[in-house]
């Protein structure tokens, strides 16, 4: 099982040796998918692989040292009414999760891949991409 979340570090927590603790701790193999952190805080977007039991306790342990946790389910949007289907969100993905469909030439979305860096953001000319992270 996969879960995708956003951890908000603050300046107690911030030198927790967290993917560590995952790995050791939970059995569970994190993916950094996108960090902003320094000596005050920030926050990291992350990827959980392993079984549920084992991300749910992960959680429960982030959350007893202060490290605040958001399941990000579906975390980026695209207003298909504002979509023109230009192609400039499928070129600066990084994590490719914008496709075009080669029969329909139409843009597809797989949530999963999305690393939530935003650069579909500025790519795209009808600000038809959103976040909520």
């Amino acid at each position: 099982m996969d879960r995708k979340y956003k951890l908000v570090f603050n300046d107690h927590n911030v030198q927790e040796s967290i993917t560590y603790a995952l790995v050791t701790k939970f059995d569970l193999e994190p993916s950094v998918l996108r960090a902003e952190i320094d000596d005050n805080g920030g926050m990291m977007i992350v990827r959980l692989r392993g079984s549920e039991e084992n991300i749910d306790n992960s959680v429960g342990y982030l959350n007893e040292i202060g490290v605040e946790t958001v399941l990000l389910n579906k975390h980026i949007y695209r207003d298909m009414d504002r979509c023109i289907d230009c192609g400039s969100c499928v070129s600066i993905c990084p994590a490719r999760a914008f496709s075009i469909d080669k029969e329909t030439w139409n843009i597809d979305l797989n949530f999963e891949r999305c690393i939530a860096c935003g650069s579909c953001l500025t790519a795209c000319p009808t600000h038809a991409v959103t976040l909520s992270i």
